[in-house]
């Protein structure tokens, strides 16, 4: 029984773990980030070759701002930096609302007074 549970230990040991088992290059986020920068200077470069190099660079910027506010959207129930200082969720003052907004065009800017 001895050998048999150690032999049943050496199987066990050499079939690799799925949760502890290497993953894939390319499932690592500084993987990614470096392929994506090298695929970025690539375009710079040859943008810049046809001397539109300003032109990618500057249009790259608004792309940069809009892909990154995609991989950080909250989840159902996670809060948002706003309410961890506004633990009661008031309104701010100066904050401009729909109600204000619908009053200012009922009644003109004179009514928030």
């Amino acid at each position: 029984q001895q050998l048999n549970r150690s032999a049943r230990q050496k199987q066990s040991s050499s079939v690799p773990d799925p949760e502890t088992a290497p993953t894939s290059l390319l499932d690592h986020p500084l993987t990614i980030l470096i392929l994506k920068l090298v695929i970025w200077i690539c375009g710079l470069l040859f943008f810049a070759h046809y001397e539109f190099g300003s032109v990618y660079f500057l249009a790259s910027i608004p792309v940069a701002v809009w892909l990154s506010m995609e991989e950080w959207k909250r989840g159902p129930g996670e809060l948002s930096a706003y309410s961890v200082f506004n633990k009661n969720m008031e309104r701010l003052d100066g904050q401009f609302t729909s109600e204000q907004w619908e009053k200012e065009l009922r009644y003109g800017a004179a009514s928030l007074q």
